[in-house]
């Protein structure tokens, strides 16, 4: 007979925000961890409490109670309270490759500094995990994970259904694409299942007679795993008496209160030899009946989705690698306290509840918040960096002295040919020069000029040259009292050739006196055409885009279709009468906006008829009796409104993919949005970038899907047949089934929580001007994880031009390619930063090839893992093999 030992494990799963908001919350966790901490000093049998893997929870505590810090060190250094190794519990997939790494680091970070790290990759409530997570964890010093979602259905208020599993016990071997397995422990039972344990004899025999048959329904050895708490759980306080009754009425079982540690130890002496089954990749409720997959969290609430890719992209692409260069050259120390303070502000808004969009609308009103002082902080440091290294950059013109010097900033990794926008300012006078009132008469006074652009040899560059006017503005000098001036000001668009992959390369904005030349473009506005691609626009406003390499033309592109939605922030769900709006048969109207050597924008206009919400009597209802959202039926309401959905199509010089931004007044409730792409072939699989990966998945559902929808999530962009979706922000995508379309959620617009009762989220409907954007691309499939990627993380972020305070010499050359690397197509540029031990740069990539890539570094570095640590016994060598999906990263140290 198999020896059973119960493990219980005490904890509070601490939804930092949710249904109540953060500082209602905080109220309760102080409360929670003074009564956790008494307990731990003072209560015999009450020995350990897991802090949820997350150590803001510590961090919230102490900025109340900071006098307390002593006593958490001394708890986690006892070994009493377990934290780590996250900074918060996130969502894996709305958050980055790089956000993802930035948790974990600064999480066992912080959590050594209490004393301790409790290396267990713990992920109780994440709404699916991405393949790569065991590679992640396992180069973080970690062989377990930790679970509860993505290999058996859930459903209302998180209960457990029978049926449909993808591993029979709930301990498996998880293994991700680059081959890193780890063992996996999943909630089979959630994290709840040894919750308010019984102390009177009676009602403990029911409990644990209910509970032992539930985890030995999973369970492949006699250690049975029983967590003791759930959601903002007040802390068990009589557990050692209630365990004490188990240990009385079950003498054949040890009851240890325990920690994951020390359950996982003893279950890995447990396991039996055969029968666990490895499980492989992406866990997202695959083979499950598709109504709880908790998908549509990546559609609820648009606008916050597009603001975290924003500052993401700002802190891993700009702000990191150019605060390297800063100090490369010897102008300004890496900041790594502000990054840190910067990225965990972001942090905060990734959590798991909060990034989905699926709390009460007070949480995500803060989150606009924090998301806006993030993108300041981030600018901040940015700005600072960049102008002490344009102070040092070679800007002497040869050919002209009264050009006026521009440098271009670009920092994606890869070598490309983008437009780039900036303002530039001709005869700034100060307010200390004359009476301020005296300026505008003067600039206007001055003769008129307009401005050409050349680059670095004198050679005349395509732009695009808009006179603004007299503008005020600002100096801030560094030892100084701030200088307002005017200044005529020029908007200059440039189209900036062979950028270096991470560097900056100066032009020059050269005054003419001579009238300017006025050079009449295209008007004709159904096409646009560079030397890559030619786009077509139809009557309806859908488009066609030509690949001029490979020949193929993809029609009818862009269409757009609105659905109405009945489900909530966690789920979509079509009204019952099934109504669909579609633009297909509307005529569209056409306007050309811009047309130069640069660049050509077209907007067209639709104008949908819309139901403007759900029936509201019936839905209300639904809602009020807290109806789970797959028995949902109401239908859409008859009473109609005008939707208007403005679509710029622009193509710039150079670009290999259309730009489309979409703008919408939302007058409507209750529905979806989305943009159609149809291929003209089928398929069985498609790609879409996750998290260090482009992975490839199945079109059709599983056998037990009943959802009607196969809604996904992305990171950068959905590939089909050919033909590349690139977005910015918008991460819910879905793929017909015989692959023959791409369907891209541009807005969902709903009105509660969802989940276990009736919480309403009225601002969760979206109302008011609401935008998107995103390209199209062509590619060539054998070329899809080299060019077609490369340009798909091109397309992420724009490179950014400054103008320099005029000319003068200096250190650097006008074009600097920071870049230490051989380009090796198939390898992912990740990351560009200093070690957060300050002692080493920071260099990361990852596969996408299907075979092993060989890189060659500028110069010899040391390879280590996402913690950055040194390793003085590692090799030093400039040539490197990068196996298939493998997620490498080297460190430089610093000379001594």
């Amino acid at each position: 007979m198999m020896k059973k030992t119960a493990y219980i494990i005490s904890h509070s799963h601490w939804d930092r925000e949710w249904f109540l908001p953060l500082e209602t919350l905080r109220y309760k966790l102080v409360t929670l961890l003074d009564e956790t901490a008494d307990l731990l000093e003072n209560k015999a049998g009450f020995d350990y409490f897991h802090l949820d893997g997350q150590t803001i929870m510590l961090e919230d505590y102490l900025a109340v109670k900071p006098g307390e810090r002593a006593r958490m060190e001394r708890l986690v250094r006892d070994g009493k309270l377990r934290v780590g190794p996250w900074y918060m519990l996130q969502d894996a997939f709305l958050t980055s490759s790089e956000a993802n790494v930035r948790n974990l680091l600064y999480g066992m970070q912080d959590a050594q500094e209490f004393g301790a790290v409790e290396k267990i990759g713990y992920f109780p409530d994440t709404f699916g995990i991405y393949g790569q997570a065991p590679q992640l964890v396992k180069q973080a010093g970690m062989d377990a994970v930790i679970f509860g979602r993505g290999v058996k259905p859930t459903g209302f208020n998180n209960q457990v259904f029978e049926g449909g599993y993808t591993s029979p016990f709930s301990e498996m071997f998880w293994q991700a694409p680059d081959g890193t397995r780890v063992l996996g422990v999943l909630l089979a039972n959630w994290y709840s299942n040894g919750n308010e344990i019984p102390t009177g004899r009676e009602d403990a025999l029911v409990f644990w007679d209910k509970r032992f048959a539930d985890v030995e329904g999973y369970a492949s050895t006699g250690a049975l795993l029983f967590l003791n708490g759930c959601d903002h759980q007040p802390v068990q306080v009589d557990l050692p008496e209630a365990l004490d009754v188990a240990r009385e009425l079950y003498p054949d079982v040890e009851f240890k209160h325990s920690h994951f540690t020390e359950y996982v130890t003893e279950l890995r002496k447990l396991l039996p030899s055969e029968g666990l089954q490895v499980i492989k990749g992406e866990l997202t409720n695959q083979r499950t009946d598709g109504w709880s997959t908790l998908v549509n969290t990546a559609s609820s609430r648009m606008y916050l989705k597009q603001a975290n890719q924003r500052v993401q992209q700002l802190l891993e692409k700009q702000v990191e690698p150019i605060a390297v260069m800063a100090m490369r050259t010897g102008t300004a120390a890496y900041p790594e306290e502000y990054l840190k303070f910067t990225w965990k502000l972001l942090m905060e808004n990734q959590i798991h509840d909060s990034i989905t969009g699926c709390s009460v609308d007070a949480v995500h009103r803060e989150m606009e918040t924090r998301f806006m002082k993030a993108e300041q902080a981030a600018r901040a440091i940015l700005d600072d960096k960049v102008a002490r290294i344009v102070r040092q950059v070679d800007t002497t013109a040869k050919f002209d002295g009264e050009a006026v010097p521009v440098v271009v900033f670009h920092t994606s990794g890869y070598a490309a040919t983008r437009v780039v926008t900036v303002d530039v300012e001709l005869s700034r006078t100060y307010f200390a020069e004359m009476p301020f009132e005296e300026i505008p008469a003067y600039l206007d006074g001055l003769p008129s000029v307009h401005l050409e652009v050349r680059d670095v040899d004198g050679n005349l560059v395509d732009a695009d040259v808009t006179e603004l006017g007299m503008q005020f503005d600002y100096e801030l000098p560094d030892r100084a009292f701030r200088k307002p001036y005017f200044a005529r000001r020029y908007l200059v668009s440039l189209v900036a050739a062979d950028l270096p992959r991470l560097g900056f390369a100066t032009y020059f904005a050269v005054p003419v006196a001579d009238e300017k030349v006025t050079v009449s473009g295209e008007k004709d506005a159904k096409r646009l055409e560079n030397q890559f691609l030619q786009v077509d626009i139809a009557e309806n406003g859908t488009y066609s885009v030509c690949c001029k390499k490979s020949g193929a033309i993809f029609a009818g592109l862009g269409a757009y279709v609105d659905q109405g939605d009945i489900g909530n922030e966690y789920m979509f769900k079509e009204t019952g009468d099934g109504v669909r709006v579609s633009t297909e048969d509307l005529l569209a109207e056409c306007v050309v906006l811009e047309s130069s050597s640069v660049r050509k924008t077209v907007e067209v206009t639709h104008r949908m008829i819309l139901p403007e919400s759900a029936d509201v009597a019936s839905f209300a209802d639904e809602k009020a009796r807290v109806v789970w959202h797959p028995g949902r039926v109401s239908p859409r309401s008859e009473r109609m409104r005008e939707f208007i959905v403005r679509t710029r199509l622009t193509l710039e010089a150079g670009a290999r993919a259309l730009k489309v931004d979409v703008q919408m007044e939302n007058v409507v409730a209750d529905h979806r949005l989305r943009a159609i792409f149809p291929t003209g072939t089928t398929h069985e699989t498609h790609f879409a970038d996750s998290v260090f990966e482009i992975v490839e998945r199945p079109n059709q559902v599983s056998e037990e899907w009943q959802n009607p929808s196969n809604d996904q999530r992305q990171q950068a962009f959905v590939a089909l047949g050919g033909l590349m979706v690139v977005n910015r922000g918008l991460p819910e995508y879905e793929v017909a089934a015989d692959g023959s379309e791409i369907r891209l959620t541009l807005l969902r617009a709903n009105s509660e929580i969802g989940d276990w009762g009736n919480f309403p989220a009225p601002e969760a409907q979206s109302f008011g001007e609401q935008v998107a954007s995103f390209y199209v691309m062509p590619y060539v499939e054998e070329e899809l994880r080299t060019e077609g990627a490369k340009w798909a993380y091109e397309y992420q972020m724009d490179p950014f031009a400054v103008q320099a305070e005029g000319q003068h010499d200096g250190r650097l050359s006008g074009r600097t390619d920071f870049a230490m690397w051989d380009d090796v197509p198939g390898l992912i540029f990740s990351s560009w930063k200093r070690a957060t031990s300050q002692d080493a740069e920071i260099l990361r990539f990852y596969s996408v090839a299907e075979d092993e890539q060989k890189i060659t570094l500028h110069d010899a570095m040391r390879k280590t893992t996402i913690l950055e640590a040194a390793n003085p016994d590692a090799e030093l060598e400039k040539s490197w093999a990068v196996a298939p999906s493998e997620i490498i990263t080297w460190r430089k140290e610093d000379a001594k």
